[in-house]
């Protein structure tokens, strides 16, 4: 990645472990938003607590993109704070955006939610402060499906990510849930002209390293089923029976 030259090791170290955290809280604000979106289908709004845990976790994915890469201080010129962090790209840039809009999104209707219910208002007033409720609710949406659209490419970016790869690979419904395609179809920016087999070993193999004996059999297994000649999968597998 460009700019990175002069990064802090520690921050190359972390970068996987951060970057699967993030899409994986990612995943949790949105699986909250959309939760309450259905509640409002039934005429209930979004209570105050939720939109604070909400903006809680949205503000800790903030935070975790700005423990390793650099600050973006001036948009105009596209100008970058001095620090050893790690240069952002364009696709880590916007998910920042992305990320920075949504948490604003929702303060904004936290604070219109906290009058609406404790204050009184004048009808017209009222009515504004609906109006803008669903507007700032229609804004979020809209910024989550783009944000699923950024994490696409984010995945695609960083796929010799491993621990990325394992979080696809731990909960298959949830990929699909989010992505809207199966995990095989996700699995396919991973392969580099490799089998799927290959993918499922390198999982395995990182699971064994790291002394998940369970999960490294699953992904082992799983890699034979895809090749039963799978030499390294069999020799993998044979270490931890």
């Amino acid at each position: 990645m460009p700019g990175n030259h002069d990064v802090k090791p520690y921050f190359l170290q972390i970068r996987n472990w951060k970057i699967r955290n993030m899409v994986l809280l990612y995943w949790e604000a949105r699986e909250m938003f959309l939760a309450s979106r259905r509640l409002l289908r039934k005429d209930v709004f979004l209570r105050f607590d939720k939109m604070k845990e909400l903006s809680d976790i949205l503000f800790e994915i903030k935070e975790e993109h700005h423990l390793i890469f650099k600050r973006l201080v001036d948009l105009q010129k596209k100008k970058f704070e001095k620090s050893r962090k790690i240069m952002p790209d364009e696709i880590e840039t916007e998910f920042m955006n992305n990320i920075g809009l949504l948490f604003h999104k929702i303060m904004v209707m936290r604070e219109l939610k906290y009058l609406r219910d404790h204050y009184v208002e004048e009808n017209d007033a009222f009515q504004k402060s609906e109006e803008s409720l669903l507007y700032n609710l229609n804004k979020i949406e809209e910024l989550f499906e783009r944000g699923i659209e950024i994490l696409k490419s984010l995945i695609s970016r960083h796929k010799d990510n491993i621990l990325l790869l394992t979080l696809l690979l731990e909960d298959p419904d949830r990929t699909k849930r989010h992505f809207g395609q199966d995990l095989n179809d996700m699995l396919e920016q991973f392969v580099d002209g490799r089998g799927l087999d290959e993918v499922y070993y390198s999982v395995g193999k990182f699971y064994a390293e790291n002394g998940w004996n369970d999960k490294a059999k699953k992904m082992l297994k799983e890699a034979m089923k895809r090749n039963p000649g799978h030499q390294n999968a069999k020799a993998e597998l044979a270490k931890i029976d």
